[in-house]
């Protein structure tokens, strides 16, 4: 994307754009790896040999092993593995969940119910940070599993996930952690983490779409290699042939992050980066404007992530309507996350937080990257403030 202003692409937090490296070691896997690599041929073996040089790269930039990396379809389907699977090796009893996760995590929490399990919200603060005052209520008896997002999707907040992975270990509480936001701003140590599981999707970090990795504790993989049914792929933990194109682009996008993230006990310390920088500058010039005020945690956030309310004169703006008009002039955000931006109902993200419903709808979220040129800034104030106001007289 050129500096022209014909496109701005403003919504990485839903899906990042391909780099092109990726894209062409994509295509030459798929004309000249291509084998099934469960085979035992030639053409099999040189597919599976692929597979796990993949493997190795991604364990060693999350210094882990291999055998500690699952390979999914998706955050999705890695969040389900380690919140429904891991389920099976306990007895029924209570799965505790932020108030402001991803309809993901949500839904694979709320599917234990029909097994007997309780689920408790873990309530936030007004910036969508975890209330440690809960900390004791939380994980008490019954809690057996706890997931908490690393960085929420649609304000930006982070959270502090090693203060509270400590505390699940010495309690003994499986801790899951949504990591999919936070990789694209710097490599993590999963070891330094102290969580039990994480999940991520590789298109969030200019990799393929349809690909994405579990990360698990050595102890809780080997519970689940023990308890394993008769499928074959991935320590007998997930059915399906592997994609090895799809993974190969996925390692190859893991490869071009050359920044790491420094995980202290409450946040996560970003690397101060050209897109930092660019997101920054664009959130002093956005915040000049009248009408526009921040949500989220002004510093605990994603280092790429801007989130709004939007409104004219007291009245609140369509962020769905601004998002549409912005989008008439090649500027693409987001009305919210983007698994759920397109539905009518309430965020239960802005609800938690203490937006009141008359705001609800006028959430705009705009998550920069690398693609991105500082001449764009300027313009981009300009052009929202311009949209805004079509946008307000159309409404009243």
């Amino acid at each position: 994307m050129n500096s022209n202003h014909t496109e701005i692409y403003l919504d990485a937090s839903a899906t990042s754009p391909p780099l092109n490296n990726v894209i062409d070691q994509i295509s030459y896997v798929q004309k000249a790896i291509w084998g099934n690599p469960s085979s035992i041929h030639n053409i099999g073996l040189k597919s599976a040999e692929l597979l796990e040089r993949s493997r190795f790269s991604i364990a060693e930039k999350f210094n882990v092993l291999a055998e500690q990396i699952i390979f999914t379809s998706g955050a999705t389907e890695s969040i389900n593995i380690a919140i429904r699977n891991i389920s099976l090796l306990y007895k029924p009893s209570r799965i505790v969940i932020s108030s402001v996760e991803h309809p993901a995590v949500i839904y694979a929490a709320n599917s234990l119910k029909r097994n007997g399990w309780q689920v408790k919200y873990w309530p936030v603060d007004n910036y969508g940070t975890i209330d440690l005052t809960y900390i004791d209520e939380m994980l008490s008896e019954p809690t057996k599993i706890l997931s908490i997002i690393s960085a929420q999707s649609e304000i930006g907040t982070t959270q502090p996930i090693k203060k509270i992975a400590i505390e699940c270990k010495k309690r003994g509480i499986y801790f899951h952690t949504d990591a999919t936001q936070i990789i694209s701003q710097g490599l993590i140590d999963f070891e330094q983490l102290k969580v039990s599981s994480l999940s991520a999707s590789a298109h969030k970090f200019r990799g393929p779409k349809g690909v994405g990795f579990l990360i698990l504790d050595k102890n809780y993989l080997a519970y689940l290699k023990d308890n394993k049914s008769d499928i074959l792929h991935e320590n007998g933990i997930r059915a399906g042939t592997q994609p090895v194109p799809l993974i190969h682009g996925m390692s190859v996008a893991l490869n071009s992050i050359d920044i790491k993230t420094r995980i202290d006990l409450e946040k996560f310390d970003f690397a101060d980066t050209y897109t930092t920088k660019l997101t920054n500058y664009l959130r002093l010039k956005l915040l000049e404007l009248p009408g526009l005020s921040l949500i989220g945690h002004p510093y605990n956030r994603l280092p790429n992530h801007i989130s709004l309310l939007i409104t004219k004169n007291g009245h609140p703006i369509s962020s769905h309507k601004l998002v549409l008009e912005l989008s008439k002039n090649g500027i693409y955000a987001s009305s919210g996350t983007a698994c759920s931006s397109h539905l009518k109902r309430e965020s239960n993200t802005l609800k938690a937080i203490g937006i009141p419903s008359k705001y609800s709808k006028s959430n705009l979220r705009l998550s920069l990257g690398n693609w991105l040129f500082d001449l764009d800034i300027n313009y981009l104030c300009n052009r929202i403030y311009n949209t805004i106001n079509i946008v307000a007289e159309n409404q009243s």
